[in-house]
C-alpha cells in the first residue's frame, strides 16, 4: 500500500529491487496518494516488469492489501508496508525455512529504524529457524511478547491463507482483525529470529500517531477475537484473554476521561474488572 509515504517509498522499493531471491511479483497499490509518491513508484513499474502499480482512490490500508489480494498470482504472498523496508535477504530466507519445515506461514523478527535510516546492503546472519503447530503460533501472537506477533508484516504466507480472507474494511488494528485466525488455520508455522524487517517509526507512523475515537476500535476487535477463541481451546482462551485485558488497559491509559470516550472506557473496565485476578495469575502474560 502507497499513502502519504513519498519521503520513504523509494527505500522501500530499492529493499525489493535488492532481494536475493528474484522470482518475485510486487503490486503497489495507490491508495489515492498525493502524486510524488505515484511518480517514484511508476518509475520502478516502468523499468522492472516485476513491479506493477495500481492506483485507486483512497479507501485505507485495509483496502488497499485487499485489492492486492484479488490481483496476486504467486504462491507466497507477503505485506510489506510502503514506509519500510527488508533486508536483502528477507524473502530467500522466510521461502526457504517455508520450504524447509513445509509450513504455511514463515515469520522472522522486525527492527525499528528510524526517518534517517541509510540501507547498507548488507544481509545479517540467519539464526536457526524453529517450528510451531497453529495453536502455539496462534496462543504466543495473542500473548503479544514473542514471535511470532499479529502483524500482517514479517510473515510470508501460502497464497491459499487469504483465498477468501480479507481485511476488515475501513478499520485500523486490522492486523489483530486478521492475523491469529490465518496463523490458526495454517497447517504448521516457521520462525526465524533474524531481524528481516525493518519497521520505521516516524511521527506519521500508526504506532506515532494520536490516540483518537476511531482507535477505540481496538476494543471492538480484541472483544471479537476473544469471543472467536473461546471455543477453540483452553490455551487459546487464556491467551486471548490476557490480549483483551491487555487492550483494556490500553484503551484506559491512552484516552482522557471525557464524554467522547465514556461509553468505551466504560467497557474496558468492565472488561478488566470481570478478567483481572485470572489473568493476572497467568505465567505467560507480557510484563509491560
Amino acid at each position: 500500500p502507497l499513502y502519504n509515504t513519498e519521503a520513504y517509498i523509494k527505500d522501500c522499493l530499492d529493499s525489493l529491487v535488492a532481494q536475493t531471491f528474484t522470482d518475485f511479483e510486487v503490486i503497489i497499490i495507490d491508495d489515492g496518494s498525493p502524486p510524488g509518491g505515484a511518480r517514484i513508484a511508476a518509475s520502478y513499474a516502468s523499468s522492472d516488469n516485476r513491479f506493477k502499480l495500481i492506483g485507486q482512490p483512497n479507501k485505507g490500508l485495509s483496502e488497499a492489501r485487499n485489492t492486492g489480494l484479488k490481483i496476486m498470482r504467486g504462491e507466497y504472498v507477503t505485506f510489506i508496508d510502503s514506509d519500510d523496508c527488508v533486508t536483502p535477504n528477507y524473502l530467500e530466507t522466510l521461502f526457504f525455512i517455508a520450504q524447509l519445515h513445509q509450513a504455511d506461514i514463515a515469520c522472522c523478527m522486525s527492527q525499528i529504524i528510524d526517518v534517517n535510516y541509510v540501507a547498507d546492503g548488507n544481509t545479517p546472519n540467519t539464526a536457526v529457524s524453529k517450528l510451531l503447530t497453529a495453536e502455539e503460533a496462534a496462543r504466543i501472537a495473542l500473548y503479544q511478547d514473542s514471535l511470532p506477533d499479529y502483524s500482517a508484516w514479517n510473515k510470508l504466507y501460502k497464497a491459499n491463507l487469504w483465498k477468501e480472507r480479507r481485511f476488515p474494511a475501513g478499520m485500523i488494528f486490522e492486523d489483530l482483525a486478521k492475523i491469529p485466525e490465518a496463523l490458526l488455520d495454517a497447517n504448521k508455522v516457521a520462525v526465524t529470529k533474524s531481524k528481516l524487517y525493518l519497521y520505521r517509526k516516524h511521527p506519521t507512523s500508526v504506532l506515532s500517531s494520536k490516540f483518537s475515537i476511531k482507535n477505540t476500535v481496538l476494543l471492538d476487535i480484541a472483544e471479537n477475537v476473544f469471543e472467536a477463541m473461546k471455543p477453540r481451546s483452553k490455551k487459546l482462551y487464556k491467551a486471548a484473554r490476557s490480549m483483551l485485558v491487555s487492550a483494556s488497559f490500553s484503551i484506559l491509559m491512552r484516552t482522557q476521561d471525557t464524554e467522547e470516550f465514556a461509553e468505551c472506557r466504560q467497557r474496558a473496565f468492565k472488561q478488566i474488572r470481570k478478567y483481572r485476578f485470572v489473568t493476572f495469575f497467568d505465567l505467560s502474560i507480557r510484563m509491560r
